[in-house]
């Protein structure tokens, strides 16, 4: 069955109730909730992502229809465990899918995928679920916090107010498409510069406290659910008067459409990209820029990635015909220096990148900076060495590579990335899955990608650590992460594990099964 998508719901809640329930059982009980949803999902052929742990769950699913919808979230709402319906007040947030992907047949979703997790938002951790009622700020209703920015809009120089700071708790890219604007002078409201939410509270709580403390804080996501940890990481640190947005901007636009004071585009996590205040029309106001030439433009693709963090970039058709790769504004001061395909490059232009690193690197004292600024000077001087003994030659006419499975950008064009992910069929081949499992002992296989992972010759015999999913549409465990031995020459740095994810059985974009590893022997468990 594949009718087109037509109806998209957001939705999370965090079992601030139900924990000591779930917790206090075996993993069974979190295995039985995830068969659960999944049976209800693929009776609906639902698509989409659901992260599911012991303190909430994290979703966005599309199917059929708002009546197909429904009845998904009638079973949810009557689930029980132990006695308790743990789906119960959850604000389901629907939306449509747009004319433009429903004529060209192309779903929100590739697939389904349900994950459990540690968190339902990653923070390393640090911020318990109990954490939420006990520290959480004050909810507000989009009318309440409509009318606190209305209030705030003729306040200028009034002593009796505190002054208002609005807090974009999202990532970069989401913030530079759209973002509220606010006060006399229209001014932005405010950007962490977060690649990921993880970095909220030591890159930015821990730097701003001290300025926040003594205002009046309102802070804002996609849907409300960054929010709840975000607004627990700001008053730990002092900052009393919180308050977020209750359902974020998807509430608010619907309740605001044509006159709110959020400009320009929502980001969505799946294949919409972006919503408009207006609901689907085309007609908003562009607020984002070319990290490039400040042009205006505000459309986001999965084959536009800085090539240093893969964090998604602004760039302007005219400026991505002049790059081959990109640089975010975070790594702006980087884009003569580091990238990640050297064989346009001859020996003394690799030399000078080799300087502006090394100044790079003596200028930083952050650990993983300096640790990726290091990785980049190796694998530059393994090149100027294959050069010099002419065991490689400059490629001035090289084809550009998707920064994400380094394929030639004709093939992929960033169809890897995220949910920009496609699934495909076999085309009618009989594909066989090779067996794998944990403690396998492994070697570079016929798929292979040298200009991604290195040279064969460099690799020895690794070790399989663990099965995973690369979500491409394939087999559920169609990639594994795999320790190399100490003969490895492609470590970092000496007596490193040099780990990473590799393809097995995962589908390539014309829908084969690609094994970039062979089995050496099969002692695993």
């Amino acid at each position: 069955m594949d009718e087109p998508h037509q109806s998209v719901v957001l939705f999370y809640k965090y079992f601030i109730h139900e924990t000591s329930i779930l917790s206090s059982g075996s993993s069974s009980i979190m295995t039985d909730i995830e068969t659960f949803i999944r049976d209800a999902c693929t009776k609906l052929h639902m698509r989409g992502r659901i992260l599911l742990a012991v303190e909430g769950i994290n979703g966005t699913l599309s199917t059929i229809s708002p009546a197909e919808m429904q009845t998904f979230i009638d079973a949810m709402e009557n689930y029980e465990i132990k006695g308790r319906h743990i789906f119960t007040h959850i604000d389901w947030k629907m939306s449509a899918v747009d004319d433009d992907l429903l004529q060209r047949n192309r779903h929100p979703f590739p697939d389904l995928k349900i994950s459990i997790a540690k968190e339902i938002v990653s923070t390393g951790n640090v911020i318990p679920v109990h954490d939420i009622p006990k520290y959480g700020g004050t909810h507000l209703s989009p009318e309440e916090f409509h009318g606190i920015l209305q209030k705030h809009q003729n306040l200028e120089g009034n002593d009796d107010e505190k002054e208002l700071v609005v807090i974009d708790v999202r990532n970069t890219f989401e913030h530079a498409i759209g973002h509220f604007r606010y006060g006399h002078d229209k001014r932005s409201a405010m950007n962490p510069k977060m690649v990921t939410f993880s970095s909220f509270d030591a890159q930015f709580c821990a730097t701003k406290a001290d300025y926040l403390r003594d205002k009046k804080i309102l802070i804002y996501c996609t849907g409300g659910i960054r929010c709840e940890k975000a607004s627990v990481m700001l008053r730990k640190r002092g900052i009393d008067d919180v308050s977020q947005l209750s359902g974020g901007v998807h509430r608010y636009m619907e309740r605001f459409p044509d006159d709110g004071f959020f400009q320009g585009r929502n980001f969505v996590f799946d294949q919409r990209v972006s919503l408009s205040p207006s609901g689907l029309s085309k007609d908003v106001t562009v607020v984002g820029n070319c990290v490039e030439c400040g042009d205006e433009y505000d459309e986001i693709s999965g084959s536009r990635l800085c090539t240093v963090c893969r964090d998604l970039v602004l760039i302007c058709p005219q400026c991505v015909a002049r790059l081959r790769e990109y640089h975010c504004g975070l790594h702006s001061t980087w884009k003569h220096h580091y990238f990640t395909f050297l064989d346009t490059f001859d020996e003394e232009e690799l030399r000078e990148q080799m300087k502006g690193v090394v100044e790079i690197r003596n200028r930083t004292s952050q650990k993983n900076t300096r640790k990726t600024l290091m990785k980049q000077m190796t694998k530059m001087k393994d090149r100027i060495e294959s050069l010099d003994s002419k065991q490689c030659k400059v490629e001035r006419d090289a084809p550009r590579r998707c920064r994400t499975c380094h394929e030639p950008e004709s093939g992929c064009d960033g169809l890897c990335w995220g949910f920009w992910k496609q699934s495909h069929s076999s085309g009618g081949v009989q594909m066989q899955k090779m067996p794998i499992a944990k403690g396998y002992s492994v070697r570079p296989g016929p798929d292979w990608n040298e200009t991604r992972f290195g040279k064969k010759i460099d690799f020895n015999i690794g070790t399989v650590l663990e099965l995973k999913s690369w979500n491409s549409g394939g087999f559920n465990d169609d990639c594994v992460s795999v320790a190399w031995d100490n003969d490895c020459k492609s470590k970092s740095s000496k007596g490193a594990q040099n780990i990473n994810i590799y393809r097995w059985g995962a589908l390539d974009m014309s829908g084969l099964p690609r094994f970039d590893l062979e089995v050496v022997t099969n002692s695993g468990s």
